[in-house]
């Protein structure tokens, strides 16, 4: 019988040992607290209570910067404060906002190069062409301009499509000697494609018959303007 109680009563003592160690956190002596919830929150409007050991990791996310990601124990779980440990530790998984990219500058360059250095940075790119003095397909401004922006960010380039196309009217040369028709279509911003004689009664010799685009019609500045001059001989020049 000596034996069976002393038995009895070490199975109590584990009993209770494990009963101890499986409730301790709910029950006896000590404060009974429950963890806020913290995901989603701006960490720097985040209130800590004084029994909070409160500590923090950051990573970059899609999420705003301070954001709270994660934490650990879970918000609405409960722990219990105890004179031996009168803390508890909380982790705290915060946002840093998307990965900062260093944008270089790319003025001067290649539209294609300008593209390809972008996208390997992994940034979009907006390009926009316009008329203007630089070279066809250079970059000439871009935004922004430089500095760091987060990844995944667009960057616009704005992309020369070369000298502006000036529209000019073809002026009537009919009738006028081609010395005159010459100068008439230099000043209209226009060239001499090709000067053919004819042999023609219809008017003096050297003077413009006809020309291969018809007067008062707009064309582009510099567009070659062949004109047919009157001869006695019909030669070509």
């Amino acid at each position: 019988m000596r034996y069976v109680a002393i038995s009895c009563l070490l199975a109590l003592c584990c009993a209770w040992l494990v009963f101890d160690l499986l409730f301790a956190p709910f029950e006896g002596d000590g404060m009974r607290v429950e963890i806020p919830h913290y995901c989603g929150e701006a960490v720097h409007e985040a209130a800590f209570a004084e029994w909070m050991d409160v500590e923090i990791t950051y990573r970059h996310d899609e999420s705003p910067a301070g954001t709270v990601l994660s934490q650990s124990p879970e918000g609405g779980s409960f722990r219990k404060l105890t004179d031996r440990f009168p803390t508890c530790r909380l982790r705290l998984t915060v946002s840093l906002g998307r990965e900062g990219v260093t944008l270089p500058s790319l003025v001067g360059t290649n539209v294609r190069e300008a593209e390809a250095r972008l996208r390997a940075l992994g940034l979009a790119v907006r390009i926009e062409k316009r008329p203007s003095a630089y070279p066809e397909g250079t970059v000439y401004e871009m935004d922004p301009m430089g500095g760091e922006i987060p990844k995944g960010e667009a960057v616009r380039l704005l992309v020369s499509a070369g000298e502006p196309q000036v529209s000019v009217k073809v002026p009537d040369l009919k009738g006028l000697t081609r010395a005159q028709a010459l100068v008439l279509l230099w000043r209209s911003q226009l060239s001499v494609g090709e000067v053919v004689e004819e042999l023609s009664e219809k008017g003096p010799s050297g003077t413009v018959l006809r020309q291969s685009h018809v007067a008062g019609t707009l064309v582009a500045a510099g567009t070659k303007i062949t004109i047919y001059v009157a001869s006695d001989t019909g030669r070509r020049e």
